[in-house]
């Protein structure tokens, strides 16, 4: 991610200098939760774009359907990306770094108290919803209660929101956060969630089923733009917030929801889309390619990037319960060679799950699982799947054979070429890989985050460089009916270790301290493979040369971070 508060995670900075006016928000999570990398087919693209921007309105390309408008109940990068017109973060992470939004400034550290509890002191800037409140400390208390409140159904943010013991409003404009404990990330983004307290909480100060109410679908929220109307699975509009200030510099924002990365680059020549988003849009490589093609009427935006991709195996697996396996498979597969053949060198193949902007990863290198046929025959015979033929799928002592179901998200074409280039690679170890190809929401929503994927599964978080691995790989964080399906823990990896080790992490109150542990748990990681790293890939943007302010962070931050900075001008294509 990938941390739930990059959230997800997950995620890094670009060299642009803009101002850091108050923005919209990240995740990921996440998200993310977020989905693998997009690309799509240049020789589907039609070559005579004609279509005239109009002046006040962008409209932008999503690849994935949002699973909700509504703060913490939303857990992709799709959801994060419209929550951004909607909703702003008391931080935010720019291309400048860490700076305030909602907030006027950025907390201290925290002040560790006799009883062993953390007090950080917040400052609130002038900000108002779009009916024209003021946002003020009770609206981060609001957020808070939400988050904890066990009758909603929360997807993220619920365990952050259990390590608070309590937030002190001292006036409207100022309030403290007590932690249970002391800890050195006390102003990550989405640490906390601010929903207005008025709209949210009932006079008895306990938050409504804002979900099933219906105000999750027409949100009041302080962000740039507020939402004028939807077509159910199709787009959303976003109007101007008149109470949000700088004035943004378009009038209307709207959001399409494409079926692939194919079609989203066919609108984008054609003109009916004016630029994609750094999660659920092009790949770098679809995008340069696109570009290339293009150059008079499409350009492109780029900045490192932290969404990491990986294959997840599903530990509850009675097979892949076995780390021989895992192993096999990993030695098996030639990453740098696989994702070369779809991205040249585009993209970062690394071991390990922070990314190289991370200090536990600049410090540490993880060991490294080195491409090797021989020694993953070998492991799989030593666990008991023999071939019966040189070129026969393997099969155990009970006759059945190694035939692992591998899903991911459909509609991108580059990792659908390289999830079949990986169905090759363990063929030829004897491996029979079947491809379960699903609509995002459905792959994510109602597969992975639930853990109903029966094998493998390839996708992406956004990592944080704050990430602990908390919300990743410990054993409190694998999702389950009893836990609302809270956390990142999707493999179901199980380390005592581990548990003590992200903990460690997550508490510590230096950098230094931070580091230590987590360059023990990267190496459990690549020792016992819960999730086989594949690559880092970069964030980009791409748009009508008629529109100027996307800028991708690279990190969970959303697209819309400088919102009220988009402009369009009249521009006739060639």
């Amino acid at each position: 991610m990938m941390s739930v508060r990059r959230a997800l995670l997950s995620l890094l900075a670009m060299l642009m200098a803009l101002s850091a006016c108050p923005a919209a928000k990240k995740p990921a999570a996440t998200d993310g939760g977020s989905s693998s990398s997009s690309s799509s087919s240049s020789s589907s693209v039609s070559s005579s774009p004609s279509a005239t921007l109009k002046p006040s309105r962008l409209t932008l390309g999503l690849t994935a359907q949002p699973s909700s408008l509504c703060p913490l109940f939303g857990d992709s990068a799709a959801a994060s990306e419209v929550q951004g017109f909607l909703f702003r973060e008391l931080v935010q992470l720019t291309p400048k770094g860490l700076v305030p939004d909602l907030a006027a400034t950025l907390p201290g550290p925290a002040e560790v108290q006799g009883d062993g509890t953390a007090l950080v002191r917040w400052t609130l800037a002038s900000a108002m919803w779009s009916d024209g409140s003021p946002v003020v400390a009770a609206d981060v208390v609001a957020g808070w209660k939400v988050a904890r409140d066990e009758r909603l159904a929360i997807i993220t943010g619920r365990q952050t929101a259990q390590e608070v013991l309590r937030i002190d409003v001292v006036d409207e404009k100022h309030f403290t956060v007590v932690w249970k404990s002391a800890r050195s990330l006390v102003a990550a983004p989405r640490l906390h969630r601010v929903l207005p307290a008025h709209l949210v909480l009932d006079d008895a100060g306990t938050p409504r089923d804002i979900e099933r109410t219906g105000w999750c679908h027409r949100p009041v929220g302080n962000g740039a733009f507020m939402l004028k109307d939807t077509v159910e699975g199709a787009s959303y509009r976003f109007v101007r917030n008149p109470h949000f200030s700088p004035v943004p510099g378009v009038d209307e924002v709207v959001v399409k929801i494409v079926p692939s990365t194919e079609a989203l680059a066919s609108a984008l020549v054609a003109g009916d889309v004016d630029g994609t988003f750094p999660n659920a849009g092009l790949s770098p490589t679809e995008g340069a390619r696109l570009v290339a093609e293009h150059p008079d009427s499409l350009r492109l935006v780029k900045a490192p990037g932290t969404t990491w991709v990986h294959l997840d195996f599903n530990l509850d697996d009675p097979w892949l319960k076995d780390p021989r396996l895992r192993r096999a498979i990993a030695m098996a597969l030639d990453r740098r060679a696989l994702v070369g053949a779809i991205a040249g060198d585009a993209y970062d193949v690394d071991e390990g799950f922070l990314p190289r902007t991370h200090s536990a990863r600049a410090s540490h290198t993880p060991t490294t699982i080195p491409f090797d046929i021989a020694a993953a025959n070998a492991l799989l015979d030593a666990a008991g799947w023999k071939r019966p033929a040189a070129d026969a799928v393997r099969v155990n002592q009970a006759g059945r054979p190694l035939r692992l179901t591998l899903s991911s998200a459909s509609g991108q074409r580059d990792t659908e070429r390289l999830l079949q280039l990986i169905q090759g690679a363990l063929r030829a170890v004897g491996v029979e890989v079947v491809l379960d190809l699903r609509p995002f929401k459905v792959f994510f929503g109602e597969g992975a985050r639930k853990r109903k994927l029966p094998h493998l599964s390839f996708y992406a978080w956004v990592m944080d460089e704050n990430a602990t691995g908390l919300a990743n790989w410990s054993s409190s964080r694998i999702p389950s009916a009893a836990n609302d399906f809270q956390g990142l823990n999707l493999p179901g990896w199980r380390n005592p270790e581990v548990d003590r080790l992200v903990m460690e992490a997550e508490a510590a109150t230096t950098t230094k301290a931070r580091d230590a542990a987590l360059a023990r748990v990267q190496d459990l990681f690549v020792d016992e493979i819960p999730a086989l790293s594949f690559y880092f890939r970069p964030a980009v943007v791409v748009m009508s040369s008629a529109v100027s302010g996307l800028v991708p962070t690279g990190t969970a931050s959303v697209l819309a971070w400088n919102a009220e900075r988009w402009r369009t001008v009249p521009h006739q294509r060639p």
